[in-house]
């Protein structure tokens, strides 16, 4: 990694990634809590989140029809911009906006943030292109958004003077990181000569039903996405209206988790991915899908927590079997294009996830995730045909 930093785009990509994720941690910890002391119940705030969420997904279609790789600097820029405006007007109006310009504004946060983020790693292709840079990269955001719930942790109801910080001042330091990820990301300077025509949508998608692995990584994509959302979607909420534990306490059990998570991720990237690729999907979905199935068999409120707690572990291990080796197997003028239609797919599902959270938040955990391991073990039996897939279609790259 000290070597691909040498690289001064890519280290300012990276400084950009680490605050992008230290505002994402912090302001996606605390802004189900936020929302709630602007007088939204649970179902309201599972239905702000998913309309937010599907909108956010419409937008993708705007930007993959606009957008070409030559411009993916700028797509950048201008959703950390949108950004920027709405939380400022979110912090300034606190407990005073009404529900229906609260959920305007989420709209265009979750919008200008899916674009952002599924930006990205097409940014970074531009500069460098390589599955173990993909895992860096999602390290990267997984510890900084840790970074970010510890600092809420650690700051939530500390007094310093007569300013006592609350989920509000929260989104002030969300506002800071963000102008100083827009900042890093002035610095970087794509000199590449490459002109990356605009895409005729028609004709890539007309290329693209061929391409058998590449649809069913998407269908993949939209069933997990449903099922961990319908799970973890609304955690914060499940922690401390289901189980009673303290927004304290919550913020700091995720954590925990976090951190472990991370280093379990680098441990499986390094040292513990077994040769094995359909092993290593049932090492990845399996525990997660007992654990789901568990809650509904046994739903205390410790199965519950034991069950969040084998999810979080998992997260962020394995994604460069089960994520990198899709997105690079895709030709370079094609890869924002792509990580779009991706990005549209999984927040559909994000969407559905968030809204079925709100539709079982009222029978408790064992519904919730009884119908998120229903899903789930179809994502499992997904994952795995693709690895068949790939095996079987090795040498096929679309380009």
């Amino acid at each position: 990694m000290k070597d691909l930093l040498k690289n001064k785009n890519l280290k300012y990509i990276f400084i950009m990634i680490i605050f992008f994720s230290i505002s994402f941690g912090l302001w996606n910890n605390f802004r189900l809590l936020w929302l709630e002391e602007n007088n939204l119940n649970p179902s309201e705030i599972s239905r702000v989140m998913s309309l937010a969420t599907f909108f956010g997904a419409i937008s993708i279609i705007f930007i993959s029809l606009k957008i070409s790789m030559t411009n993916i600097k700028k797509l950048v820029s201008t959703t950390l911009i949108i950004r920027i405006i709405s939380y400022l007007i979110l912090f300034i109006g606190y407990q005073h906006l009404s529900t229906r310009l609260i959920a305007i504004l989420f709209i265009f946060d979750i919008a200008s943030y899916t674009v952002g983020y599924l930006a990205i790693y097409p940014l970074i292709t531009r500069v460098i292109k390589d599955d173990k840079v993909y895992s860096y990269k999602q390290l990267a955001t997984y510890i900084c958004q840790d970074l970010g719930v510890l600092i809420g942790g650690l700051l939530l109801g500390i007094t310093i003077g007569n300013y006592i910080f609350d989920y509000n001042s929260f989104l002030l330091i969300t506002l800071i990181c963000l102008i100083i990820a827009l900042f890093s990301l002035s610095k970087v300077k794509l000199t590449d000569k490459v002109k990356y025509n605009d895409i005729k949508v028609k004709n890539y998608l007309k290329a693209f039903k061929k391409d058998k692995i590449s649809n069913f990584y998407l269908l993949y994509i939209f069933i997990s996405d449903i099922s961990y959302n319908c799970a973890l979607g609304m955690q914060m909420l499940i922690l401390t209206n289901i189980l009673d534990i303290s927004s304290k306490s919550a913020t700091f059990y995720f954590l925990l988790m976090g951190i472990i998570a991370d280093i379990f991720g680098i441990l499986a990237l390094k040292k513990l991915t077994p040769k094995n690729d359909y092993l290593t999907i049932l090492l990845k979905f399996g525990p997660r899908m007992l654990g789901y199935s568990l809650v509904f068999i046994f739903p205390t409120k410790e199965m519950t927590l034991i069950a969040i707690t084998i999810s979080l572990f998992l997260t962020t291990a394995y994604e460069n079997k089960t994520d990198a080796i899709y997105l690079n197997r895709i030709d370079t003028k094609y890869q924002l294009l792509f990580s779009n239609i991706r990005k549209l797919v999984g927040s559909l599902g994000n969407a559905i996830g968030l809204y079925l959270t709100g539709i079982l938040f009222v029978f408790g955990p064992k519904y919730i995730f009884g119908v998120a391991a229903l899903i789930g073990y179809f994502q499992i039996a997904l994952a795995l045909y693709l690895v068949y897939l790939k095996k079987r279609y090795k040498k096929i790259v679309l380009n």
